[in-house]
């Protein structure tokens, strides 16, 4: 009896390890995946470019913005049009992944100087930034953005 519960433990807890490597190559692969397409989505927003943009993000996608207002998508696209965001220096560090299922959290901090029709043209802005995907059918997209101002 004790050699068949002992069997029966060493098997439970190898079916067990089996999935948890799976889900670490996958976890992986879903990294690089938002790896890729935070460094899209920074190269879109250096070019001003919503086209790009509209794929990335969810339609309802909402942004708690640095200038302490929630804004939608729409709401982000007229800033861009306007210029209130466009940036001459725009760069990122990812410093945290939380992958769970279809949705991951990337946080970090990020350095922009702003070069449009900003208050703050010219000057160096260091932002803490939380980003949040979901896994739609046809690919991760941006469902939620925090950004706030680091101040000095």
């Amino acid at each position: 009896m004790k050699v068949i519960f002992a069997f029966l433990l060493l098997f439970s807890f190898c079916s067990i390890s089996i999935p948890q490597e799976s889900n670490s190559i996958d976890r992986e692969t879903i990294i690089k995946q938002i790896t890729q397409l935070e460094e899209a989505e920074l190269k879109a927003i250096l070019e001003s470019d919503t086209i790009a943009l509209r794929k990335m993000w969810a339609e309802d996608v909402h942004v708690n913005s640095p200038t302490n207002i929630v804004v939608n998508r729409a709401q982000v696209f007229d800033r861009i049009k306007s210029t209130f965001i466009k940036y001459s220096l725009y760069t990122r560090e990812q410093e945290y992944y939380g992958v769970y299922d279809d949705v991951v959290i990337v946080m970090g901090n990020e350095v922009v100087i702003p070069s449009g029709d900003n208050p703050a043209k010219g000057k160096t802005l260091k932002r803490r930034y939380t980003n949040v995907y979901k896994k739609f059918e046809d690919g991760w997209r941006l469902i939620a953005r925090h950004a706030n101002i680091i101040r000095e």
